[in-house]
């Protein structure tokens, strides 16, 4: 690395170092933005601050899933990751599925994934991207992905630079990830519980047992196309599941 990139890296570190750091207190808790939140203004930094990039994202792919852009730092880079997921090839797919970085310094003459280079500089105007492999968990692999508009825009020092970039981008995401799976543990305990209340009044008020409960609530819930959730709900502020029975035949009007 010649003397002005060990500067200007050295440079970009030290810029990166209160940006970091209020990212860490975040992460361990003490912040007052949520795992998401994080994610946006991490990536922001980073293509503010990464030599040579202009845009960033973070591209996730969920067990046997289709890849899906999980945050990016504006709009473009969703529209060059749609079109790697579209054609099924290009460098944020080829670094989630290896543990390598990925550089494309100038996309407009690399041989590698013709289609998607074709289509991201006529497209997008995108000249280099550079990828880093997200470790994150067995069923969650990611990349973070750096977009440059001019070739040859990534050196050494960015190589370096995106690398801490990609650490800590790995620990927001995660973070994220169990924030989510947090939620939504939370939310299925709150509805079991609301329905087993709901089949505890019901046995009561109606002398059924617990499979019988269970079968009226769920009838109910077919019948009137609403969750489950819903109706005992109304069960529980009710006392009683909600009117579900087919309305007796009319005569027709003469």
């Amino acid at each position: 690395m010649h003397t002005d990139e060990v500067r200007q890296a050295a440079d970009v570190v030290a810029s990166m170092a209160g940006e970091f750091t209020a990212l860490a207190t975040s992460i361990s808790g003490n912040g007052s933005l949520e795992p998401n939140q994080l994610l946006h203004r991490l990536l922001a930094a980073a293509a503010a601050l990464m030599p040579g990039s202009d845009h960033a994202s973070i591209t996730l792919i969920t067990g046997h899933g289709r890849p899906h852009t999980g945050a990016a730092s504006d709009e473009l880079p969703a529209q060059v990751d749609a079109l790697q997921y579209e054609t099924g090839e290009g460098p944020c797919l080829q670094a989630a599925a290896t543990n390598d970085v990925v550089l494309a310094n100038d996309l407009a003459t690399t041989a590698e994934w013709p289609a998607f280079a074709r289509r991201a500089v006529a497209e997008a105007g995108v000249r280099g991207m550079l990828c880093y492999r997200l470790f994150l968990t067995e069923d969650n692999r990611g990349a973070l992905n750096f977009y440059a508009m001019r070739p040859d825009a990534f050196d050494q020092s960015s190589v370096a630079i995106g690398a801490i970039f990609a650490a800590y981008t790995s620990m927001v995401q995660l973070a994220a990830l169990h924030s989510d799976k947090s939620v939504h543990l939370s939310r299925a305990v709150e509805s079991n519980r609301e329905i087993g209340v709901a089949m505890g009044i019901l046995m009561a008020n109606k002398h059924l047992t617990q499979n019988e409960a269970f079968t009226q609530l769920r009838g109910a819930s077919q019948d009137l196309h609403r969750k489950l959730r819903e109706v005992a709900a109304d069960v529980i502020y009710t006392g009683a599941l909600p009117d579900h029975r087919a309305p007796a035949d009319s005569a027709p009007p003469t």
